[in-house]
């Protein structure tokens, strides 16, 4: 096997051998230059005849381009030409529009002018008939005057008619009759009695004798007074775990100055109810026990919310109520609450349960939280 493979490759190589042999006699002798030369050539005459090709092609395509945008440049001049054209057009219309306006906006200051004029002559035409029409009324009531809608006595008047008195004389005074039972003053539960001595013609005359009957008469005041009620709690120390205590002070005695519950609703009415201000309730307050009572604004202030927090389930029954009653009146007015504008809703039921709802918005903002908000039957507004 390996002989068979080297006398094949010596057999390639002598063949080769010959080719190249036979390619350098050919360059030695001049031959394959000359063909080559001649390959060359045609190969060169081919490309020259292609490049004329595509010389002339893009001779024809730049004529066509420069043909095209001559007729692009008569197109654009014909646009332009037309735009221009559109444009003076749009700009005389625009002038005679706006001739148009200026001559209309003069027609219109005439229009108001006159109107201007036709009105102050209907309110002077409307004021002098106003004014007749008083001098008429005026001169109606002081022709049809008389002795029953006047000062002018009966005996004076046109064709008058003799008023007839129908009541029957019954021969009594007039004024309270015997047996009649007086409206008097009530008398109320005597707090202090006072007994008057007696008279000093009756001490020096023994005729005089003391009767059974005694007359009473009252008079009735009313005095301010201030009840300060001091509670003493002393102090315990434990020596061990070093502890200190004392009493219990009552329910609402907590800060070392309180305010009892009548002073409170005084103060609370007088600022809501009478609707006087926290400044005058103050000085109100001062002035009745002679300055020595100064409550600040801020307690004044907070009294509402102290009060409704103990109104609290009460409220609770009343919107319950409220919302099982067949009718309901509601209404909306403005308020200061707090010192701040406020709405407030009023819902009132004819049983006499009403509730009022203070909020910032109106709408359906505001009546959230409300009656009105789950309320089913009819509602109204309050007449």
């Amino acid at each position: 096997m390996g002989m068979g493979n080297s006398f094949e490759t010596i057999t390639v190589l002598q063949y080769r051998l010959k080719a190249a042999q036979e390619e350098l006699a050919a360059f030695q002798s001049g031959e394959k230059y000359i063909r080559m030369e001649k390959q060359h050539l045609t190969q060169v005459r081919a490309l020259e005849r292609r490049i004329a090709k595509l010389e002339a092609a893009v001779a024809k395509e730049h004529s066509h381009a420069i043909t095209i945008r001559n007729q692009w440049f008569e197109i654009f001049e014909q646009l332009q030409k037309e735009c221009d054209r559109m444009v003076a057009e749009a700009v005389k219309k625009a002038d005679m529009m706006e001739k148009r306006a200026i001559r209309a906006e003069k027609q219109r200051d005439t229009a108001l002018e006159k109107v201007t004029s036709q009105r102050r002559e209907l309110y002077k035409v409307k004021t002098e008939l106003d004014d007749e029409k008083q001098k008429v009324q005026k001169l109606t009531a002081q022709i049809n005057r008389n002795y029953e809608n006047s000062s002018i006595p009966s005996s004076k008047s046109i064709a008058r008619k003799k008023i007839s008195n129908s009541r029957e004389k019954t021969g009594r005074k007039p004024g309270g009759q015997p047996g009649h039972r007086g409206h008097c003053r009530k008398k109320l539960t005597p707090t202090r009695e006072i007994y008057l001595p007696a008279p000093e013609e009756v001490l020096h005359d023994p005729d005089f004798k003391k009767t059974s009957k005694t007359i009473t008469k009252q008079k009735i005041d009313i005095s301010v007074e201030v009840h300060v009620t001091e509670y003493h709690a002393d102090v315990y120390y434990n020596s061990k775990t070093g502890e200190r205590i004392h009493a219990p002070f009552p329910q609402g005695v907590i800060d070392d100055v309180n305010y009892g519950g009548n002073l409170r609703a005084f103060l609370f009415l007088l600022n809501n109810d009478c609707c006087t201000s926290i400044d005058k309730s103050r000085r109100f307050l001062s002035d009745l026990t002679d300055g020595k009572i100064n409550i600040s604004k801020g307690m004044i202030n907070n009294l509402c919310r102290s009060f409704a927090q103990k109104t609290e389930s009460q409220r609770k029954e009343i919107f319950c109520d409220m919302l099982l009653s067949p009718v309901m009146h509601t209404d909306c007015t403005n308020a200061r609450v707090n010192g701040e504008s406020s709405y407030v809703f009023v819902c009132a039921v004819p049983d006499g349960g009403v509730l009022y709802f203070a909020r910032g918005k109106k709408g359906h903002d505001g009546i959230k939280g409300t009656v009105v908000e789950d309320y089913q039957g009819n509602t109204g507004p309050r007449s």
